[in-house]
């Protein structure tokens, strides 16, 4: 996806390895100027929680690199809510976990 504007979430994201259960091709090969887009739901809350989820990763082949998200259809409220110190788990289908984004900033959208 091509996304246009900021995306509020600042922090870094986790890609888990397929031993951890993630992706078996490593961190997803996103072309540049594009952004990776999947679900996401917020602790507690479970994956019947869960949202559309666009990310902008830094390093697109790096386990861990800093990173830029937000929710695609959701406001930053209820259980999509994300305050710094928040983790978003980041799904591929209904329950498989890939990766985690780990919220240090949120802006304020203007």
């Amino acid at each position: 996806m091509r996304s246009q504007g900021i995306l509020p979430f600042l922090g870094h994201v986790v890609w888990l390895t397929a031993e951890q259960g993630g992706r078996r091709s490593g961190p997803p090969n996103t072309p540049a100027g594009f952004e990776y887009v999947s679900t996401g739901h917020v602790p507690p809350h479970g994956v019947e929680e869960s949202a559309s989820f666009v990310l902008r990763v830094e390093d697109r082949t790096a386990w861990c690199s800093p990173a830029t998200a937000r929710w695609l259809t959701f406001d930053n409220v209820g259980a999509q809510a994300v305050r710094p110190g928040s983790v978003v788990v980041i799904t591929e289908g209904p329950v498989r976990v890939v990766a985690y984004f780990h919220v240090t900033e949120v802006l304020e959208e203007r």
